[in-house]
């Protein structure tokens, strides 16, 4: 049930890297932000004070009524309203209005979205398809029988009723029998990590940054219900609202455990308390911000320095001997001060503050694997974190969808391999890889033709290249992600959802040791193939194309090369792209952020990325309405830099159809917005969809040759004021 704050209300549809925002730091969001329901759709937070009653956004500072068609140095056409029938379109004015005209007259927003277009269609669609698995004959593969099985598990409510919440109460009744410090070190240092009911710190895996071929443990702060660490240093009222929710759904869950009122008011109190003092300290206030580059090898720390500054906590002991994990010769910490703030706080006195912390920790990560009643309390707690009200449901209209979620949290990789046996093929895989290998050697060209880096600076970005991971799809294989170690009994033998969750979350664990006790596997996928989305992962210099965004009208076997190029290619290129953006420029060919630029060139390149910011500050999207091109700069550049790339395919390509290809590069971004949506994209670090295809393409030669665009004409933009940084 736990998922990643409202997706739908008005979700940002992106082509690169997308995240979630949970309401907290837990396992589950972690999960369910990898679900197909969040790989397509920003989750945000609808402010209802921002709209007027008719629901376009209220103007700041004014009452006077704004005209939304006022956009500069083009109308906003992705704003539901502001295209008509009558509405002139010329391709030399306004390409993407020309472009897409007929296709936004057409376009209807669905229920629960803020936008229409393609990626709105195709997670729809990759949607329907996975929940379409279950209700057909029952998988004879060991792992899809899995997802199968605990599908039918979650909507057993007579049984999971039946049980209750007591297997919760005996995890819960150990940690209250922790009555000392050396209680509560016995319990982290004997009881097995998936046995726990929550941890005072966690680790995963990743590479280690002195031997990138390598694994190491990575270290870092515990779970904590506010959204923002910096929250309990300096509470907003969102931070406030938040606390308030979680106090509600706390306090019911503790009352079902047997506790009275006055004793879940005290535990709650207990649990922000430790919370806060585990947070008090700034990780940022020590850091040197005299340069742009951090070097991780900062964080590495002997198994001596870890100790050092944690003579109190029985920490490497507990990761050895009660989670399995080898002994290392180093780890790597995230927030060193965070270890030695919990050193301080790792006392007699604070027992009771950290023993209700892993009691409220523990059942906020388990209740909606419980009854039904449980399940109805994450559901309003979820509902009122998003601002929403509370879902009217009961045990016959359970909804689909948050079964489907549920699996995909634990059984994400058995639902990936039914979809892909379903839904994709090894043609696709082969043709789509092949494009990959176009677009990398394209963009060694633009490289080479760089005048603004050394020699010295090029070869790091040809290495950059040369060491690039690129995943297509879905995994060459699926051995990395198999559930063979994995038995439950279904439904109909018997099984509960319980012991299922419980073998599953066994399983996690033991994956999760043996990624850190081995080579570091840089083609290891973090995100399911039927994500509708394309990522590049700078920590480990890889590109991820999925499975779910290779569908619809992206992708079909039947495509032209002209609209594989504009769809797919684009987005292969975009997410290549990201190698040498602001940010992903600062990592180096392993995923390391190390400098690999001469001073000079960095500066050179810096300053064209000033130039591209001041680009879109220049643009508004209707009157009054400045955008924030430093936010949007370094999308803005993949965006460049990918068209760029096609474009020199393109031109080796005999009897290609550029109008074909200009096209269906407009059609990958018509859109239809509601006015929310309009606003929230004001926040995005992409640029808006018609910004996409317009200040892009005006970026080149080809674009305004073929369609005769000239000096005086809007499209136009002439060569001194182009600001493609690549």
């Amino acid at each position: 049930m736990k998922k990643a704050i409202n997706i739908f209300a008005a979700g940002i549809l992106c082509l690169s890297m997308i995240s979630c925002s949970a309401a907290g730091n837990h396992p589950k969001e972690d999960a369910a932000e990898k679900s197909a329901e969040t790989t397509a759709v920003e989750s945000v937070s609808e402010e209802t004070s921002a709209w007027n009653s008719s629901g376009v956004p209220a103007a700041e500072n004014s009452s006077e009524e704004i005209d939304y068609t006022t956009g500069t140095p083009w109308m906003n056409i992705d704003l539901i309203g502001n295209v008509t029938a009558d509405t002139p379109a010329d391709p030399k004015d306004n390409f993407a209005l020309w472009a897409n005209k007929d296709r936004i007259l057409s376009l209807e927003i669905p229920e629960r979205y803020g936008t229409a277009g393609d990626l709105v269609d195709i997670t729809i669609k990759a949607d329907a398809d996975r929940k379409a698995m279950f209700h057909g004959p029952v998988p004879e593969n060991h792992d899809a029988r899995l997802a199968y099985d605990y599908y039918y598990l979650l909507a057993d409510w007579d049984s999971r009723d039946a049980v209750g919440v007591v297997p919760l109460k005996e995890m819960v009744d150990v940690v209250e029998g922790i009555k000392s410090l050396d209680d509560m070190t016995e319990y982290l240092v004997n009881t097995p990590g998936e046995n726990r009911l929550c941890c005072l710190w966690t680790q995963e895996a990743r590479q280690d940054p002195e031997e990138p071929g390598n694994s190491i443990l990575s270290l870092k702060y515990g779970y904590y219900f506010l959204q923002d660490r910096a929250e309990y240093r300096e509470m907003t009222d969102e931070g406030e609202y938040q606390k308030e929710v979680f106090t509600t759904f706390l306090q019911k869950m503790l009352v079902k455990l047997g506790y009275s009122e006055e004793e879940a008011a005290q535990k709650i109190d207990n649990c922000f308390a430790w919370e806060t003092a585990a947070n008090s300290n700034d990780p940022d206030e020590e850091k040197d911000d005299s340069s742009e580059f951090t070097n991780d090898i900062d964080h590495l720390y002997t198994r001596d320095d870890l100790m050092a500054i944690t003579p109190n906590v029985p920490l490497l002991e507990t990761l050895e001997k009660a989670d399995g994990y080898p002994a290392m010769d180093k780890y790597y910490i995230q927030d060193p001060v965070y270890f030695e703030n919990l050193n301080e706080l790792y006392t007699e006195e604070n027992l009771p503050l950290m023993r209700d912390y892993l009691i409220m920790e523990g059942i906020w990560e388990m209740a909606d694997v419980l009854d039904w009643e449980s399940y109805v309390l994450v559901s309003e707690c979820f509902s009122a974190l998003n601002h929403e009200e509370p879902p009217k449901s009961d045990r016959e209209t359970y909804p689909e969808s948050e079964a489907y979620s549920d699996v995909n949290m634990l059984l994400g990789w058995a639902v990936a391999q039914l979809y892909v046996e379903n839904y994709t093929n090894p043609e696709d895989k082969e043709r789509i890889s092949k494009l990959v290998d176009e677009i990398i050697a394209a963009y060694r060209g633009i490289i080479d033709e760089a005048d603004f880096i050394s020699d010295e600076t090029r070869a790091g970005a040809y290495a950059k290249l040369d060491h690039l991971s690129k995943n297509v799809l879905y995994p060459d294989s699926w051995e990395p992600y198999s559930f063979e170690d994995v038995d439950f009994a279904a439904k109909e033998d018997g099984g509960t959802l319980w012991e299922a969750y419980r073998a599953l979350k066994k399983h996690e664990h033991g994956k999760e040791v043996s990624k850190a006790s081995g080579p570091y596997d840089k083609t290891s996928w973090d995100s399911f193939p039927f994500g509708v989305n394309c990522s590049y992962e700078p920590a480990v210099n890889g590109i991820y194309i999925y499975a779910g965004f290779a569908q619809g009208n992206n992708y079909h076997p039947g495509i032209s090369d002209e609209e594989l190029y504009a769809k797919v290619g684009a987005g292969i290129a975009h997410e290549i792209s990201h190698a040498f953006d602001a940010e992903g420029s600062k990592y180096d060919k392993d995923g390391n952020m190390n400098n690999w630029w001469t001073e000079e060139d960095r500066a050179a390149f810096l300053k064209r990325n000033e130039k591209l910011a001041a680009y879109y500050n220049a643009m508004h999207p209707w009157e009054g309405q400045d955008f924030d091109g430093d936010n949007m700069k370094g999308e803005a550049c993949a965006d460049m830099a990918a068209v760029k790339c096609i474009l020199r395919i393109a031109a080796g390509k005999e009897n290609f159809d550029y109008d074909k290809f200009f096209r269906a590069f407009a059609d990958r971004y018509a859109c239809l917005d509601t006015p929310q949506m309009a606003m929230v994209r004001l926040e995005d670090v992409h640029p808006m969809n018609y910004l996409r295809v317009n200040a892009t393409l005006q970026q080149y030669d080809e674009f305004l040759d073929f369609y005769g665009i000239t000096e005086g004409d809007n499209m136009y933009l002439a060569p001194e004021d182009r600001v493609a940084i690549w």
